[in-house]
């Protein structure tokens, strides 16, 4: 295969970016040959050799647009203003997980339910090596089962049903929170593409999730990998939390833990991503 160029933009959140590292290490475990240029940091990838667009001169990045004629350009996220020095040149795909992107390429998802105009879907795969740490950051101390949630997206009823638990609370702000060790408890997840890559993400750290009944929860987890809450009130999502951070909930992760690795392994998604690139390269998409 020839070599391929990935361009991730602003990329939104943390655990999307460790997707996208998870996706380019499982490619170039192939043998495929991989670039993977940021707008924004390099850490969050978890991937060695993710290189820093912003660090790059000028010169440099007119250099490398012109002398990668006949590459394959991998976009994540919204094009950037030179993208049509580099369509110009070589063959584009472009990937989104966010509505009605205005595509720049090829254009692919994430999900299923998103390939309405017949969008090429390709696999994630998410880390499955975790790092039993003694401390780590915002995960309780004496091991107890908390609540993960970020409070500042929680609607009401689900703040009092937290509150009535009287459990431990990790708030998750931006996601930054031991990025690959160990926990045990459950997490609340939204209705949006972005929250169940989150939710999958951690629930192959050990959570449990709890959230709506949603077609992206269903696609990642399956119809009973989560704890589904019908309605937005305290009863419904008291129920729904006291199952998840029992050991019902604990059992139920580690199956759901057992299905992303089946279905969304490193295998898969490198599979997708290289079955999409064939199809790109010999015109026939």
């Amino acid at each position: 295969m020839v070599p391929c160029i990935w361009y991730a933009s602003k990329i939104a959140h943390p655990w999307e970016r460790a997707m996208i590292g998870n996706m380019g290490a499982a490619l170039r475990a192939r043998g495929v040959g991989l670039s993977i240029y940021t707008d924004g940091g390099t850490t969050d990838f978890c991937l060695d050799g993710v290189l820093s667009w912003r660090a790059l001169t000028l010169l440099e990045r007119i250099r490398l647009i012109l002398s990668s004629a006949g590459a394959l350009w991998h976009l994540w996220g919204k094009a950037p203003r030179w993208w049509g020095l580099v369509r110009v040149r070589s063959r584009t795909v472009h990937t989104s997980w966010l509505p009605d992107p205005a595509w720049r390429g090829h254009p692919s998802r994430i999900f299923t339910e998103q390939a309405d105009d017949g969008e090429t879907v390709v696999k994630p795969t998410f880390e499955s090596r975790l790092v039993h740490t003694e401390e780590s950051a915002g995960v309780p101390p004496d091991g107890s089962r908390a609540v993960y949630v970020k409070l500042a997206s929680a609607s009401a009823p689900l703040r009092e049903a937290i509150a009535a638990l009287n459990c431990p609370v990790v708030d998750l702000g931006m996601g930054r929170v031991g990025a690959s060790a160990a926990k045990s408890g459950c997490f609340i997840s939204g209705d949006g593409p972005s929250e169940a890559l989150h939710a999958a993400a951690l629930t192959m750290q050990g959570l449990a999730v709890v959230g709506p009944d949603t077609p992206y929860l269903h696609s990642l987890l399956g119809d009973e990998g989560y704890f589904s809450v019908g309605e937005d009130r305290e009863e419904a999502w008291k129920e729904a939390i006291s199952q998840a951070i029992s050991d019902r909930g604990r059992a139920l992760a580690i199956s759901a833990r057992h299905m992303i690795k089946t279905r969304y392994s490193a295998s898969e998604s490198a599979d997708s991503l290289e079955a999409m690139y064939r199809s790109v390269l010999e015109g026939s998409v």
